[in-house]
C-alpha cells in the first residue's frame, strides 16, 4: 500500500528533521486517534496521531488539554517512572496537510501486552498469561497508578491547560469523548449541582413542546416521562450532601482516564518495568476518590462471557461487576462458533474470576506503594479501592446526563431508601459502602400509590397492542 498523500504532505513539511522522510507505518488504531510512524533518512522517527472525529464533533480545546497534560507529566517532576513521549508539534485545525488534527511527538518503544495470546486457552493479554506473570504485570498497573495520585499542584477540579504566558492552570473538565462538563470546580458539589442545573437546561429547551410524557427522541435513549426524570432529579440532589468523601480522599491528582496495556509499554525483558505511557485524552484533576477506578484490563461484567441468572448486570463503566463463582452452569446459553463446535464459556468465566482476586491484589499493593513511597499510613487510604465504588457509581450517573439517571433508575432508588433508613439524623459524615450490586429492593418507608396508575397505563398499553393483533386475525 502507498503512503497516504497527506503523510507525504505531512513529511516535506516537516520542520523536526533536515532529511525526507522514507517510510510510513501505522503503528495502530483507536476510537478517536490514528498513529503513524514516520522515519526519515537520518533515523529521526516521529509518531503522527492524527484526529478521527469529523470537524462538528472535534473539540479543539480538549485536544489543547491533553498535549498541556502531557507537558505537565513530562516537566512537573510529580511523577518518576511514568515515560511519557515528547510533543513536537500540533495543529488542531483541518485545514493542514492531514487534513484533520494532528499531533507529532516521540515514538515510545517497548513490549505491548494486550495483544499477547495464550495457545492454549486462546486467552488474550492478562486473562492469558500465567497465574506469576499476571501478579508481576498487576504489581506494574498498581505502581503506576499509585505514581499518578501524586497532589498537583492545583486547587481546583478540572483539566490541564495552559494559559497565554504558558504557565500550567487548570481549565474545564474534558471526557475521553472530548465532551466539555463546564467549569473548573471549586469542590465536588460545586460539580455535582452544575450537572443536574445542565439537565434542566436541556429539559427547558428541548422537552417544552413534547406532543407526549415520553421524553426519547431516539431508540438509543432510555425510555422516560418527565415525571421519572423530575423524580430522579430531586434525589439524585437530595444525596449530594452525603457522597462528598471524607477529606482524606479529597486531594486532588491526576486521572488518567484509559489506563490500559494497550496504552502501556513495558520494558522486552522485564514485565515489572514500565518505558512509556500513552493516550492522555480526556484525562482531569480529581479528588482521589474518584480516581479509583481499576484498569481496563481487570474489570469484568455481568454480560462476560454471559449473564447469571439471580445476579443483575447494573451496567456500570467505572465499577467492576464481581465474578466470584460460576454459579448453575446448566443455566447457561449454548455458544457456538460453528456446527457442532460449542465455546466453553467456562474458560472466559475463569478469567472473570480471576480478575476478581488480581483486583484485591492491585489494591492492596497500591496501598504498599503509597506507604512505602510516600510514607502514607492513612487507613483510608489504604482502602482506596474498597472504599470508591458507591462514590465512582454516583459521580458516573450524575456527569453520564438524563439518560444515565434513567439506566441507573432502581439503584438510585434503592440507594436514597437505604441511606434514608440509616441516617435519619441527617448525619452526613461517614463512609459509604455496600453491596457490588442490589438483587433486590428493600422495602420502601412510604407508599408509593403511584403503582395502581403504572398498571393501569401498562395495562391499556397491552390491551391496545391485543386489539391491534385480533383486528389483523380478522382481516
Amino acid at each position: 500500500m502507498g503512503q497516504p498523500l497527506w503523510a507525504r504532505r505531512l513529511c516535506l513539511r516537516n520542520c523536526l528533521s533536515k532529511s525526507t522522510c522514507q517510510s510510513i507505518q501505522l503503528l495502530g488504531r483507536g476510537s478517536y486517534n490514528t498513529v503513524y510512524k514516520l522515519v526519515f533518512t537520518d533515523g529521526t522517527e516521529i509518531a503522527a496521531s492524527v484526529s478521527v472525529h469529523d470537524e462538528e464533533d472535534f473539540n479543539p480545546e480538549a485536544k489543547l488539554s491533553e498535549i498541556a497534560t502531557m507537558q505537565f507529566v513530562r516537566t512537573s517532576g510529580s511523577y518518576p517512572g511514568i515515560h511519557v513521549p515528547q510533543v513536537h508539534a500540533w495543529d488542531i485545525t483541518f485545514s493542514n496537510p492531514a487534513g484533520a488534527p494532528y499531533v507529532l511527538m516521540d515514538v515510545v518503544h517497548g513490549r505491548r501486552l494486550d495483544n499477547l495470546i495464550n495457545d492454549d486457552n486462546k486467552l488474550r493479554g492478562l486473562d492469558g498469561m500465567s497465574e506469576v506473570q499476571q501478579l508481576a504485570v498487576t504489581k506494574s498497573l498498581a505502581k503506576l497508578q499509585s505514581t499518578l495520585s501524586a497532589p498537583v499542584p492545583f486547587d481546583k477540579i478540572g483539566s490541564i491547560t495552559l494559559n497565554n504566558e504558558g504557565s500550567f492552570i487548570i481549565g474545564p473538565l474534558f471526557t475521553i469523548t472530548q465532551q466539555n462538563l463546564g467549569g473548573p470546580y471549586q469542590s465536588l458539589t460545586d460539580l455535582w449541582k452544575a450537572r443536574l442545573e445542565h439537565e434542566i437546561l436541556h429539559a427547558l429547551r428541548e422537552w417544552s413542546r413534547l406532543e407526549t410524557d415520553q421524553l426519547s427522541q431516539s431508540l438509543s435513549e432510555p425510555k422516560c416521562t418527565p415525571q421519572i426524570f423530575s423524580e430522579l432529579l430531586q434525589l439524585l440532589a437530595s444525596l449530594i450532601p452525603h457522597f462528598v468523601p471524607l477529606s482524606s480522599y479529597l486531594p486532588l491528582v491526576l486521572h488518567h482516564p484509559d489506563l490500559a496495556l494497550r496504552n502501556i509499554f513495558f520494558d522486552p525483558n522485564d514485565d515489572t518495568k514500565i518505558t512509556g505511557l500513552i493516550d492522555w485524552g480526556g484525562a482531569q484533576v480529581l479528588p482521589l476518590m474518584l480516581t479509583a477506578k481499576f484498569p481496563d484490563d481487570l474489570n469484568s461484567t455481568g454480560e462476560d462471557p454471559c449473564e447469571r441468572p439471580g445476579i443483575p448486570d447494573e451496567g456500570w463503566n467505572t465499577v467492576p461487576h464481581d465474578w466470584t463463582s460460576f454459579g448453575d452452569t446448566s443455566e447457561w446459553p449454548d455458544v457456538f462458533r460453528g456446527p457442532n463446535d460449542q465455546v466453553d464459556l467456562t474458560i472466559r468465566a475463569s478469567a472473570m474470576i480471576k480478575r476478581y482476586y488480581l483486583r484485591q491484589h492491585f489494591g492492596l499493593y497500591f496501598a504498599q506503594e503509597n506507604h512505602d513511597r510516600c510514607g502514607d499510613y492513612n487507613l483510608g487510604r489504604a482502602m482506596l479501592f474498597a472504599h470508591a465504588p458507591y462514590y465512582l457509581k454516583f459521580h458516573e450517573i450524575i456527569t453520564g446526563g438524563w439518560t444515565s439517571f434513567v439506566d441507573h433508575a432502581e439503584w438510585i432508588r434503592e440507594t436514597y431508601w437505604r441511606l434514608n433508613a440509616v441516617k435519619q439524623d441527617g448525619q452526613s459524615t461517614g463512609l459509604i459502602i455496600g453491596p457490588n450490586v442490589y438483587r433486590s429492593s428493600m422495602e420502601k418507608s412510604v407508599f408509593d400509590l403511584n403503582i395502581f396508575e403504572t398498571q393501569f397505563s401498562d395495562g391499556v398499553q397491552d390491551g391496545e397492542e391485543d386489539g391491534e393483533e385480533d383486528d389483523d386475525v380478522h382481516e
